[in-house]
């Protein structure tokens, strides 16, 4: 007697379809296995989704990496002052990277 392992279809879904997913998550307050259960969904999927797009929404109140620079003409010992960052002065173009490790 054969037996036959029901073959698993690949869906595609776009960012819209699984950040949709995820907020229905968070409003049917089950488990995550029970959800993806419910919605045939691989768990390891699913925690892949939400490892991925939870990077991408900015939480109210946090800062999405990039401060807003002002930039003055003061001169200061004559180095001219290129930007002002929440009170760190810059006198010369530095990598978003730098900036960051500064108002961490």
């Amino acid at each position: 007697m054969e037996t036959f392992a029901a073959k698993k279809i690949r869906v595609f879904r776009g960012r819209e379809a699984i950040l949709n997913i995820l907020a229905d998550y968070k409003e049917s307050k089950l488990s995550i296995k029970a959800f993806c259960l419910e919605r045939n969904i691989a768990s390891a999927t699913f925690h892949n989704w939400k490892k991925k797009h939870s990077r991408h929404t900015v939480k109210p109140g946090s800062h999405p990496g990039f401060a807003k620079l002002q930039i003055t003409s003061s001169a200061i010992s004559g180095t001219p002052l290129f930007a002002e960052v929440n009170g760190i002065k810059l006198y010369q173009w530095v990598t978003a990277a730098y900036l960051k490790e500064l108002l961490a």
